[in-house]
C-alpha cells in the first residue's frame, strides 16, 4: 500500500477503495516521531584524539520543533532504528493524508458530475 501512486480515480467506487486504503494508513496504531532522524560525523573534542583534525565519530541525531522553537538531540545507537522507523512512518503519514485530501476533492467532482447528469432539463 503505497500513497503515493499517481493514477486518478475514475469512478466513485475506485475514490471509495483506495480511500479505505489511506484510511488504515491515517489510522494505524504504530507509533510516529514528528521529527528527522539522521547520522553525523562530529568532534569529541579530546585534542589527542585522531578526529581533532577532521570529524571521524559517527553520532544520531534527532531534530524536531517543539511550541515553534527547534531543537536537537543526541540518540543512543541502540534506539536509532526505532525512532527511524517512526519517522519514515510519519513521512507516510503525511504523504497518505496529502493524497486523502487529494481524494476528497476527486470525490467532489465526480459528484457534480453526476448531479449534472441527474439534472432535469429547463425548458
Amino acid at each position: 500500500m503505497n500513497p503515493s501512486t499517481k493514477r486518478t480515480p475514475r469512478s466513485l467506487e475506485d475514490v471509495w477503495r483506495r480511500r479505505e486504503e489511506i484510511l488504515k494508513i491515517l489510522l494505524a496504531d504504530e507509533p510516529l516521531l514528528i521529527g528527522s532522524v539522521y547520522d553525523t560525523l562530529r568532534r569529541c573534542g579530546n585534542p589527542t584524539c585522531r578526529c581533532a583534525g577532521r570529524p571521524t565519530h559517527r553520532q544520531t541525531l534527532l531534530i524536531f520543533t517543539k511550541a515553534g522553537r527547534r531543537y536537537c538531540r543526541f540518540v543512543r545507537q541502540a534506539d536509532a532504528p526505532l525512532l527511524r522507523e517512526a519517522a519514515e512512518r510519519y513521512r507516510l503519514w503525511r504523504q497518505a493524508l496529502r493524497e486523502f485530501l487529494t481524494l476528497q476533492n476527486r470525490e467532489r467532482e465526480l459528484l457534480k458530475v453526476q448531479i449534472r447528469k441527474r439534472a432535469m432539463p429547463l425548458k
